[in-house]
């Protein structure tokens, strides 16, 4: 894997940056229909907006559960640093750290996806993949032909503090086991 960091000296500073190459690991803690339809089998739902509030809080957690826990593993953070990656992109939802509205919180995938990007020498680029209200009107926002994210005090609250969130997974934090 060290051949595939290509590492350059940055212009001031002289800190050492790498060339990151990466995979994304979309539809796992944010739900595209069209990558995981049987999913959704059940349901009129479109996204996951919908699909949390018909199935209602027990049974989209269990439906849930076993799509993170099977999507996404261990195996697969092996495999994407023998193919020569060093990084993976997690779009994550605005709701990972607390159930909100119909929506099921997910941390607990993404503090896996952290000791796991360890052991095998991955970097994570976090991306903040979904607002209240929906930011682009596809099922990739959470809510499908729903755009208003911006009339949302929330989405203000869940912006600023994302940061502060964030610190979970710093280094010094993941080690200590917080």
């Amino acid at each position: 894997m060290a051949e595939a960091i290509e590492s350059r000296r940055a212009p001031q500073g002289g800190c050492v940056m790498k060339k990151l190459r990466g995979v994304n690991l979309g539809n796992w803690l944010v739900l595209e229909k069209w990558m995981s339809k049987d999913l959704f089998s059940g349901t009129t739902a479109a996204d996951e907006t919908y699909l949390c509030a018909e199935l209602g809080h027990d049974l989209a957690s269990q439906r849930l559960m076993v799509h993170r826990d099977e999507f996404i593993t261990e195996r697969d953070f092996e495999e994407i640093a023998l193919l020569g990656f060093n990084a993976v992109r997690i779009p994550v939802p605005f709701f990972l750290f607390e159930d909100v509205g119909p929506y099921i919180h997910c941390y607990k995938y993404l503090d896996k996806a952290f000791c796991w990007a360890e052991k095998y020498g991955l970097v994570i680029l976090i991306d903040l993949h979904t607002a209240p209200g929906g930011h682009n009107g596809t099922d990739n926002s959470g809510i499908c032909e729903v755009c208003t994210w911006s009339m949302f005090a929330a989405f203000r609250n869940s912006v600023a503090d994302f940061p502060a969130q964030q610190l979970r997974y710093s280094p010094t934090t993941l080690k200590s086991g917080a």
